[in-house]
């Protein structure tokens, strides 16, 4: 046993983040921790690291503890052995893909018996996760991995715990045997439900017919002349008395049975449904030998691709091949590209997510959105936006909550031609799985630049790869 946590407890002010009775972390252990964002994953794994303080319970550690952090920092030099596995430049090292290569190297140096790595991932890209994806099969101690990488969940780890409302389920098997699990059990909840509802309803019409009939029996029947009345009476009072003990067994039934809630479930977006004008065009755009340098260092070379209309196209690649500069001369009109009159386009990245910083995030999704109130509400819900956040202002949202808020708005802009860049940096598997639902059913041109291989595997009708200053349609 590595690691034993008991009654653990972590609030911040008033806030309580987590009381969770009972932690174990053995020898071997391949755990993949998730929740969605806010509900203190990277508090916990800074809890059972002791680098965060408990505020009651106890931890007892077995071995050394080693930490991948989201802000990549690292306390040691690095191992060289591992800082070549990562493929670290030396060069390059104040980019955050290689600051993130520099900190896993570090962390994996240290041999420790625990490894607790937070979006490990962040950064870096399809190349550097597959090294990263090795080295996790390959480690000898236990592992605490927080990822929105579902491909990482998949491979590396064979138990989940779910942090939720403060509270650890732990699951057996990886983020797909997790994924079904939760699904027989969303299944069975909706059974019960229905069941419940079902028998809810007999008795309430039993109650009913029985509270009826008891009401005409205190009338004499018709053409009863009162004589004759007087002596029905006593053979109606315990007619009576029977309805009424049958009326009282139904309600003591109703009274007694065990209410069921209807499960959770997300409002219903139909992406395909939304104003969304077709592309009459054979190809939404085209890029015919663009080269694009910096400072006479040229970044790709006379590549040109071909973006089909109603399909999604992906661009991937190592890190700094150009992908992003790809699309940033797209939205430039540079004279090599040439797009079609009929596309509207809508993009996203990063590095320009304009929001009005006083206004709410329903404000901000509002805006410019072509779509009613109704779906900019329910395409927040599946980005998993809380209700409680919608009046938020945006000046105070954090990263990740701010990426949602702008992919909103490209949602519900109306535009036919998405170009999205790196969109599910910082986001929960639970965000992700949502966005990747919406997108799939999106009936426009899509054109993204992602490091997520399941979104690739998922979406994709044609993938370009970026290598080598060239670009290669795989």
């Amino acid at each position: 046993m590595l690691l034993t946590g008991n009654k653990i407890k972590k609030e911040y002010g008033l806030q309580q983040i987590f009381n969770i009775n009972q932690i174990r972390i053995e020898d071997g252990a391949r755990i993949g921790l998730i929740g969605r964002n806010g509900t203190g994953k990277s508090t916990l794994l800074g809890v059972l690291s002791g680098r965060i303080p408990l505020d009651d319970g106890t931890i007892k550690r077995n071995g050394e503890v080693a930490e991948i952090r989201q802000d990549a920092v690292f306390d040691e030099e690095a191992d060289g052995q591992f800082v070549s596995r990562m493929g670290v430049k030396k060069s390059a090292i104040e980019s955050g893909g290689e600051k993130m290569r520099l900190a896993i190297a570090s962390a994996f140096s240290k041999h420790a018996s625990i490894l607790f790595a937070d979006e490990p991932t962040t950064n870096l890209d399809m190349e550097g996760v597959q090294l990263l994806e090795q080295m996790l099969t390959g480690y000898s101690g236990g592992i605490v991995l927080v990822s929105h990488d579902r491909n990482l969940l998949d491979s590396v780890c064979n138990e989940i715990w779910e942090l939720e409302d403060g509270e650890l389920r732990v699951f057996n098997g990886n983020y797909s045997a997790w994924m079904e699990q939760k699904e027989r059990e969303r299944g069975f909840q909706q059974f019960e439900y229905e069941q419940y509802r079902k028998e809810k309803r007999r008795l309430e019409r039993a109650a009913s017919s029985i509270e009826k009939e008891a009401k005409s029996m205190k009338k004499p029947p018709r053409k009863m002349g009162s004589s004759e009345w007087m002596l029905y009476k006593g053979i109606a009072a315990q007619q009576q008395k029977n309805v009424s003990n049958r009326g009282s067994a139904v309600k003591k039934r109703l009274s007694h049975l065990e209410k069921k809630e209807r499960p959770a479930e997300l409002p219903k977006v139909s992406m395909s449904a939304m104003n969304t004008k077709k592309i009459k065009a054979k190809f939404a755009g085209r890029i015919d030998n663009l080269t694009i340098q910096y400072d006479h260092n040229i970044i790709v070379d006379s590549v040109s691709l071909r973006i089909e209309a109603g399909k999604k196209t992906f661009l991937v690649g190592k890190n700094g091949t150009g992908k992003s500069s790809i699309l940033q001369a797209l939205m430039e009109g540079r004279p090599e590209i040439s797009v079609t009159k009929d596309a509207n386009i809508a993009y996203f990245s990063q590095d320009l997510m304009e929001l009005k910083e006083d206004k709410t995030v329903l404000e901000n999704v509002r805006y410019d959105a072509v779509e009613p109130e109704s779906v900019c509400r329910s395409v927040l819900a599946n980005l998993y936006v809380q209700k409680e956040d919608l009046k938020k202002k945006a000046g105070v949202l954090s990263g990740g909550e701010r990426v949602k808020i702008a992919l909103a708005k490209v949602l519900v802009s109306g535009a036919n031609f998405f170009i999205l860049d790196e969109p599910t940096n910082h986001m929960d598997v639970y965000t992700m799985e949502g966005l990747e639902k919406m997108l799939g059913e999106f009936a426009g041109t899509l054109l993204v630049v992602t490091h997520d291989r399941r979104l690739v595997e998922k979406l994709a009708d044609c993938v370009y790869e970026i290598e080598d200053k060239q670009c290669i349609k795989r």
